[in-house]
């Protein structure tokens, strides 16, 4: 008799152990969450602006040199004609002053293709002649960092239309580094729409989200 009861004494008493060190792994994890969400809340959340976000649906992003010409020096191009403004662009020549690339500064917005022309004084070039080759989609994002963290560029993601999502580092955002320091604006020049139009562009990071309207 004496030894069934130390043995069931035993067993509850091992039970009694089991459900403590339940409990305290119980309590701990508890406190380990606490403190995880105590650590979360006084960590600040980013935030942006979105300055401006400008939509050309078309936007002229290819051209092509239908006369090299010769005797000209490296220059500007503009555009007459068409329907629509805004397109500037550069020129560069090979030792012989014939044009051998170009580059587009503004790519403008226009429903139809206007003339290319060379901008002057080239008082010893001739004959040169650049053409629109494409025209389509372009939209145009300035966002800053108007928070106080500092927030690496592959952290940040934009959207179209709640769309379209793509991470603002392979944008090729214009940044100074592969962060955005508080008071940074980044512009972001986005191509390869195709001609679609989209009404919103967003932005979201790390639990930060804000939109804007296009224009």
């Amino acid at each position: 008799m004496g030894a069934s009861v130390g043995i069931g004494g035993l067993i509850v008493g091992t039970s009694m152990l089991v459900v403590l060190a339940l409990a305290v792994n119980a309590i701990d994890l508890r406190l380990e969450s606490s403190l995880e969400t105590i650590d979360s809340a006084n960590e600040p959340v980013p935030s942006f602006t979105i300055d401006n976000a400008d939509i050309a649906t078309g936007a002229i992003t290819s051209l092509q040199i239908d006369n090299p010409g010769s005797g000209y020096v490296n220059g500007t191009i503009s555009a007459i004609g068409g329907t629509g403004s805004g397109f500037t662009g550069t020129f560069t020549v090979n030792s012989s002053g014939a044009i051998v690339s170009w580059s587009i500064t503004s790519h403008g917005d226009y429903s139809s293709n206007p003339i290319i022309v060379i901008d002057g004084p080239q008082s010893t070039g001739s004959n040169g002649a650049l053409s629109v080759v494409t025209r389509s989609t372009v939209i145009d994002v300035n966002i800053t960092n108007v928070g106080s963290v500092i927030v690496p560029v592959n952290e940040v993601w934009v959207f179209l239309d709640g769309e379209n999502a793509r991470n603002l580092a392979t944008l090729s955002p214009i940044a100074d580094s592969e962060y955005i320091y508080p008071g940074d604006t980044v512009g972001v020049v986005w191509r390869g729409l195709g001609n679609t139009v989209f009404e919103t562009a967003a932005l979201s990071c790390n639990g930060f989200n804000t939109a804007r309207t296009l224009e």
